[in-house]
């Protein structure tokens, strides 16, 4: 148990370290192109166990591998001497736009490559587990499925064989996609004896399973999933790791903004805060995932990459987003939003992100402990 432990905790790190140095090195392009200064960047944290320099930048490789970071010169402390070419604070709007959204660009091109490479690997498929079974993805061909995730002992299900990790097709030749589809034609079979279609996640073998809903119950629990194919044509073999992205972003912006709707609908913001998870909770699922199989990691990482371009376009305080917004503010009224009040804003916003991360791993670990532990 403890080396298991200790497995997903290195495997957890090296997925955090590789998500925020993209992020980090996604800033780092954009200093270089603007002509900004770097004067560090480090994947990992002090203490150093190896660094070099190299023309006006310390290039380091931290002990503590959990992220990376870049220090530009006069971001985060403005320098004086605003006429410095090479400072931040010398920089245009739009440059200084160019430095700040480079790390999301960072991070979407990561999660791009990756779903590139998974797609690839499985024949550009891929299931994605579905929150709302009635949502659709804006790219690729989509098929809904019912994965089974349990079956009870001696239910209907278990005496005709059906088994845990098969995907339920059709039911006396009807197509099943939804649960309100399962349940409905169990409403309309009950007292006969029906076929049931089920087909292994992991060898597509087919079986078609006999079984007598007496009471319209087959004893299962079981998950939407919805399968994406982009090998439909040129356009979408091509363009496929794009895609996909998008499709997950549309999906994760769609799936937030609906669990929030019914938070507020019920005054239960349980509801919202359940659906977050912080790094305590990624280290879960970064344990429950190790048995996958290295691709599923992959797939991990890919997501983990976009949560946090996604997270960091919030118009925030101290995120990438609220730094461009603030942008929009100082290029209309540069007297009031200097750059000394941006400075003040993102360390009040960073207190108040950390203050709220505490609050989600305090959280994490309540909800997550018997995956942890």
């Amino acid at each position: 148990m403890i080396l298991d432990f200790l497995l997903a905790l290195i495997v957890f790190a090296f997925i955090i370290t590789i998500v925020v140095s993209a992020h980090e090195f996604g800033h780092f392009l954009g200093a270089k192109k603007t002509k900004t200064k770097v004067t560090e960047f480090a994947i990992g944290f002090p203490p150093f166990i190896w660094k070099k320099q190299i023309g006006e930048t310390l290039f380091a490789i931290g002990s503590i591998p959990f992220g990376g970071y870049n220090k530009i010169y006069g971001e985060s402390e403005p320098v004086d001497n605003q006429k410095d070419p090479s400072s931040f604070t010398s920089k245009t709007t739009f440059q200084k736009f160019i430095i700040i959204i480079s790390g999301v660009v960072g991070n979407f091109l990561l999660s791009i490559l990756l779903f590139y490479i998974i797609l690839f690997s499985s024949n550009l498929n891929s299931s994605v587990g579905l929150i709302n079974p009635e949502y659709k993805f804006p790219f690729g061909h989509q098929e809904n499925y019912l994965l089974i995730g349990d079956v009870r002992e001696d239910s209907p299900a278990h005496l005709s064989g059906i088994n845990k990790d098969e995907f339920i097709l059709e039911i006396n030749e009807t197509r099943v996609q939804s649960a309100n589809e399962l349940n409905t034609i169990l409403e309309q079979t009950k007292g006969e004896v029906i076929r049931v279609l089920t087909k292994q996640r992991e060898t597509n073998l087919e079986t078609v399973h006999t079984i007598d809903n007496k009471e319209a119950w087959l004893g299962i629990g079981y998950t939407s999933i919805a399968n994406i194919s982009y090998n439909s044509n040129l356009k979408d073999k091509v363009f496929s790791g794009a895609m996909h992205t998008y499709n997950f972003a549309d999906y994760s912006l769609k799936t937030l903004g609906g669990i929030i709707a019914d938070s507020f609908k019920a005054k239960d913001a349980s509801i919202a805060t359940n659906a977050i998870a912080g790094p305590v909770g990624i280290f879960a699922i970064t344990k429950i995932s190790l048995g996958e199989g290295f691709m599923h990691m992959l797939n991990l990482t890919a997501i983990i990459s976009l949560a946090l371009a996604i997270t960091n376009l919030l118009p925030l305080p101290a995120l990438d987003g609220g730094k461009c917004v603030y942008l929009f503010f100082q290029k209309i009224n540069p007297r009031v939003f200097t750059d000394e009040l941006s400075e003040k804003i993102d360390s009040a916003g960073f207190i108040l992100l950390m203050c709220l991360g505490v609050l989600i791993i305090i959280k994490d670990i309540f909800q997550f402990k018997d995956f942890i532990f």
